[in-house]
């Protein structure tokens, strides 16, 4: 029966046929601890190195999509659109470049399938669905990577292809995926408890206020281009105008700005029919459009329409479009609705990050108290077991932070508990060792013998006041106490106190000697009448 005092703990070592921690049930040295602690450290694996890699490569893709629309230039003295070939090149190879790290992502992913089938779902028996289920978490990674915007642009360069459908509802689309994509490895990138790391979160917070007024900027750019072009091609319907659009090389394209045959077209006519400067809503309504014409916007200098663009998206995104005029043109309130709706969503998406965050901060505030609460009983465990080793109290503390983290239960009367299970064995295989060299008698016996008993060893804790075996109960095992205290008596005596000078003398106090500077252990085999 277990002892109630501050040590009323008795562990139960029973024989476990067939359990090693060895293949061959003994080893010639028993690892010291820092070799336990390291061997079973997990091995650097590529896939923690790729996400690093795949990170940047995406943070730089969705910074470099926006960019294609800004390749469109007008020149008002020729009346026509030309391309910016430099611009149209760069991107094209830049673009390809990070598509790269798409194609390698697709098959680093389909790789991670094969090898961990039980990730698509042990419950799928049909071989059929279980492929099936392979390739559906492909498709939004095949689609991210697939080189629109490098087709469009070349068939649009060199063809009358209309790349306007693209532009507005596929490229949006696709940007939307990779900045889902990106941002979620994004998030998991900065440690918050550093300096740096706060720094990075909250620079995260504000990403995708960001990115979308990158993208919505750009849109804005290039739909007020062809808001333009559009006044100009009403203009020369006009039928006392008599512009002959088949010279025009698909509606004002001039190829480069180097030369363009505009002799067929009446360019004042044209100017007159689309004021800019004065304005007149009712010869035209340029609407949200005005503001990008009137500055002049439609230059070839990069820097100058990147900046005013990014300015007016992140603008009219922190106002939910509230000031934003429009014409009666329908894409043109389309475009605002969804900016307004955008800014809605994105100050809603902040505002729950912010809640979170704060509420982490409160969490980890409290898990740090408990964690600190719980410092001087782990202290006193390394103490009384000499493993006064500052590795191993990392290690505890690291588990201990992620089981709170989980909100599982922790008993620091178990601290071993706190470690995984293979150090849990070869730690409690380690101590055992110790204290089975220092009992009388074992003492004797080979090395290799006590290395074999210790793997065979298995911890039991005995609350206060229980029995741990009982008279005519068959015998299993053989106890060692390694903590606490326990008596041993019949059920015909009279039990005393453990220690009492008028006890009987089948009562006996089972429990390590404190008066010796070896502390032995004493080991009981168990009797009939114990």
């Amino acid at each position: 029966m277990a002892d109630s005092n501050d040590d009323s703990t008795v562990i139960s070592v029973r024989n476990v046929e067939g359990e090693s921690g060895k293949d061959d049930g003994a080893s010639s040295r028993w690892p010291t601890l820092e070799e336990i602690l390291s061997t079973h450290e997990e091995p650097a694996i590529f896939l923690p190195n790729w996400d690093r890699v795949f990170t940047i490569s995406c943070a730089f893709a969705v910074f470099l999509d926006p960019f294609y629309p800004y390749i469109f230039n007008i020149t008002e003295d020729w009346t026509c659109y030309y391309w910016d070939e430099k611009l149209m090149w760069a991107f094209i190879g830049l673009r390809s470049a990070a598509d790269l790290f798409y194609y390698a992502d697709i098959v680093w992913f389909y790789i991670r399938l094969r090898i961990s089938p039980e990730a698509i779902g042990p419950w799928i028996r049909d071989l059929r669905i279980r492929e099936l289920h392979k390739l559906l978490p492909l498709l939004p990674r095949i689609f991210v990577a697939l080189p629109f915007p490098q087709v469009v642009l070349l068939t649009g360069k060199y063809t009358s292809f209309d790349n306007f459908v693209f532009l507005i509802f596929f490229a949006p689309a696709q940007y939307t995926l990779r900045v889902y994509r990106g941002y979620g490895l994004f998030k998991r990138a900065p440690n918050t408890e550093t300096g740096i790391g706060r720094w990075l979160r909250a620079i995260l917070g504000f990403l995708p206020f960001i990115l979308a007024a990158h993208l919505y900027g750009a849109l804005w750019y290039h739909l007020s281009l062809q808001r333009e072009l559009d006044c100009w091609f009403y203009a020369c319907l006009d039928a006392t105008v008599g512009c002959d659009l088949s010279q025009t090389f698909y509606y004002f394209y001039c190829g480069t700005e180097t030369y363009f045959d505009n002799v067929l077209l009446n360019i004042t006519h044209i100017k007159a029919s689309c004021p800019i400067n004065p304005p007149n809503a009712t010869i035209f309504d340029f609407g949200i459009f005005l503001y990008a014409l009137q500055c002049n916007l439609n230059s070839p200098n990069l820097g100058k329409k990147f900046v005013q663009c990014f300015w007016w998206g992140l603008r009219n995104l922190s106002s939910f479009g509230s000031n934003l005029q429009t014409s009666l043109y329908m894409l043109e309130t389309f475009f605002t609705v969804l900016v307004s709706i955008s800014g809605i969503v994105l100050f809603l998406i902040y505002l729950n990050s912010r809640v979170q965050i704060s509420k982490q901060r409160s969490d980890q505030r409290k898990l740090r108290h408990k964690m600190h609460m719980m410092n001087p009983d782990i202290d006193l465990w390394l103490h009384k077991n000499g493993l006064s080793d500052q590795k191993l109290k990392e290690v505890i503390m690291k588990n201990l932070h992620q089981k709170l983290e989980e909100h599982k239960e922790v008993d620091v009367e178990n601290i071993l508990s706190l470690l995984p299970i293979i150090h849990q064995r070869r730690i409690m295989c380690r101590l055992s060792l110790n204290l089975l060299r220092n009992v009388a008698m074992l003492e004797n016996m080979d090395e290799q013998v006590l290395i074999a008993i210790c793997e065979r060893l298995k911890p039991v804790i005995y609350t206060e006041d229980a029995y741990i075996i009982r008279e005519g109960e068959p015998l299993d095992k053989m106890l060692f106490i390694m903590q606490g205290t326990a008596w041993s008596y019949t059920t015909s005596s009279n039990c005393n106190i453990c220690g009492s000078a008028s006890g009987s003398s089948n009562i006996k106090c089972l429990e390590r000697d404190l008066s010796s500077a070896r502390q032995k252990l004493k080991p009981l085999l168990l009797g009939p009448r114990t």
